[in-house]
């Protein structure tokens, strides 16, 4: 990414780590010296439902919320939410940083200018992963939950694909460990460490 504002759309079910992979990454680059600002979108967590942030950082930054079409960077955690966001952020240039696997069995969609088709709303996560990389040239498809289980616990897998989201940053790796380490609660701060820290050998060597 460049020097310009950066419009980082992070989105997933509630109990993800949405909102967390939030605070990180806009500590992350508070603490780099950009201005920023946030948004935060709760959806009824206890039903499955949506929660997204965003995340606006740049020299100067007037708004919090990412203007249609303009996401510079979407990072996912449910394969479905991808599906869903990405109609109304994503453009040919967005980084699509996302699980290839979610936890809701069907989407469906309002809006008749979608670039996903999807037929009569039930999708399975295969044919979802198909239609993304079809459509989009810088998807990045990761098994975060089985990345996150071989390293001890799922739930890290949060902090897994933000580590892959800190490939495309210019903020140094140790602002980043220092931005976890403040977020998260001291007991799980080596193993959230370790999650981001390969998640971006993942990226980097291209292990996905």
């Amino acid at each position: 990414m460049d020097d310009l504002i950066q419009n980082i759309l992070i989105c997933g079910i509630g109990g993800q780590g949405v909102i967390l992979a939030g605070k990180i990454i806009s500590l992350a680059a508070f603490e780099s010296g950009m201005d920023i600002k946030t948004s935060e979108v709760h959806g009824m967590s206890q039903r499955g439902g949506s929660v997204s942030t965003h995340i606006r950082y740049g020299k100067k930054i007037f708004s919090p919320l990412i203007p249609e079409n303009k996401a510079t960077v979407i990072l996912s955690f449910d394969i479905y939410e991808t599906a869903r966001y990405i109609c109304s952020f994503a453009n040919e240039k967005t980084i699509i940083i996302s699980s290839n696997q979610g936890k809701i069995s069907s989407w469906t969609s309002k809006n008749k200018n979608d670039k996903i088709e999807n037929g009569n709303g039930f999708i399975d996560a295969d044919a979802v992963a198909g239609l993304l990389r079809a459509n989009f040239k810088s998807l990045n498809l990761i098994d975060d939950k089985k990345i996150a289980e071989n390293l001890g616990n799922i739930k890290v897998s949060n902090s897994v694909l933000t580590g892959v989201l800190s490939c495309f940053t210019k903020i140094k790796e140790e602002i980043w460990l220092k931005a976890i380490e403040k977020n998260v609660p001291r007991k799980t701060a080596d193993l959230n460490i370790k999650a981001f820290l390969t998640g971006r050998n993942c990226y980097e060597n291209k292990i996905f």
